[in-house]
């Protein structure tokens, strides 16, 4: 099964943060106590767009390119530049830094019946960079299961308009 969903098709969006953005707990949106801006102690520093480079941890090493958006609220979106998968999520702030999850899709081709790839991300703000890891789970769309895991590193740096 691991030769029908090429590793490449599977992650290309996997990084942000993306976020490859990994090693956390669940994210839930930020409420009325809780800051709905992410980086430094109240996340202000997060909000907006970033332009993320994402590598994954060997033996795989791919590395992707994809543009983040962090919304006020605790939403977060991407797309990978330039397949245009897209993923959808949530992100909050935690001590110094934001932690993030997100999903992506991976369609259905001839027998493979696609996948769900589930990205759990953690970085940190500094001015107009932003960095961190991230660790992502790739699912069979048809039974749940865990076709592989991967783990990976990113950095990118705030869209200026």
């Amino acid at each position: 099964m691991d030769k029908m969903l090429e590793r490449r098709m599977l992650l290309r969006g996997a990084g942000v943060a993306g976020a490859s953005l990994v090693g956390v707990t669940a994210v839930g949106p930020a409420t009325a106590s809780e800051p709905s801006h992410g980086g430094g102690h109240d996340g202000r520093d997060l909000l907006g767009a970033w332009r993320v480079t994402h590598t994954d941890d060997p033996p795989g090493g791919d590395t992707g390119v994809a543009i983040v958006a962090f919304a006020a609220g605790g939403v977060l979106s991407l797309e990978e530049i330039p397949d245009g998968t897209l993923g959808l999520g949530a992100w909050r702030c935690s001590g110094d830094g934001f932690r993030a999850r997100f999903f992506e899709s991976a369609p259905a081709q001839g027998s493979n019946p696609g996948a769900v790839i589930d990205i759990r991300v953690s970085g940190a703000v500094h001015g107009s960079h932003v960095a961190g890891r991230y660790r992502g789970t790739v699912r069979s769309a048809s039974d749940d299961s865990v076709l592989t895991r991967f783990t990976g590193t990113f950095h990118g740096h705030r869209l200026q308009v």
